[in-house]
């Protein structure tokens, strides 16, 4: 008869993405992971499977929260447009954040994605769910006029996806507040010329 488990399974999932986080996959021992836990070994191979399969769960726990996240911060807004833009410039009134450590999915699909098929397939997912999203929200605009009716929404969202990215990469990399500042209106207003802004 199986033993019922005396850890609280989303704090040892907390712990495991804070040291894939700070690490880096490859970086990461079991050990790294058992002492982050306060698991033994075999609690955590029992529970979660192998180091590679406590990692997926990881991600996937963290896209499902991201995902919902940037839906909300988008959604929020009662101007469609005013909330795309307004998140994929971090500028969302505190709702989206910038971790310094970078966004866990972008940095394990650079260092990743082309040597593993299922994370690669989870930041593909990451991306489709987001150009979704982003895509809703333009047609929305052009429905409300905020924005040009003969724009190409799916386009549209495409370049708002690089700038948002483009900014993550820009913090991350320890870029100044008045260069991000900078990079950001003027990739900004790019987009809203672009708009019929």
């Amino acid at each position: 008869m199986a033993r019922p488990r005396k850890f609280d399974e989303q704090t040892v999932l907390t712990a495991a993405r804070d040291t894939f986080w700070r690490c880096g996959y490859a970086a990461t021992s079991v050990q790294d992971l058992t002492d982050a836990a306060g698991l033994g070994t075999q609690s955590l191979y029992g529970a979660f499977g192998s180091k590679h399969d406590l990692f997926l769960r990881v991600l996937d726990d963290y896209c499902a929260y991201q995902s919902a996240g940037l839906e909300a911060a988008v959604t929020a807004d009662p101007s469609p447009w005013h909330g795309i833009t307004s998140a994929v410039s971090f500028e969302d009134g505190g709702r989206l954040d910038l971790p310094a450590q970078g966004c866990l999915m972008a940095n394990s699909a650079a260092a990743l994605s082309a040597q593993d098929e299922e994370v690669r397939a989870r930041a593909c997912r990451v991306y489709s769910e987001t150009f979704a999203l982003f895509t809703r929200q333009i047609a929305q605009a052009q429905e409300r006029g905020e924005i040009d009716a003969d724009i190409d929404p799916e386009a549209t969202a495409r370049a708002l996806i690089a700038v948002m990215q483009g900014i993550e990469f820009l913090h991350k990399a320890g870029i100044g507040e008045e260069e991000m500042r900078l990079a950001k209106t003027a990739a900004l207003e790019l987009i809203e010329r672009s708009v019929g802004r």
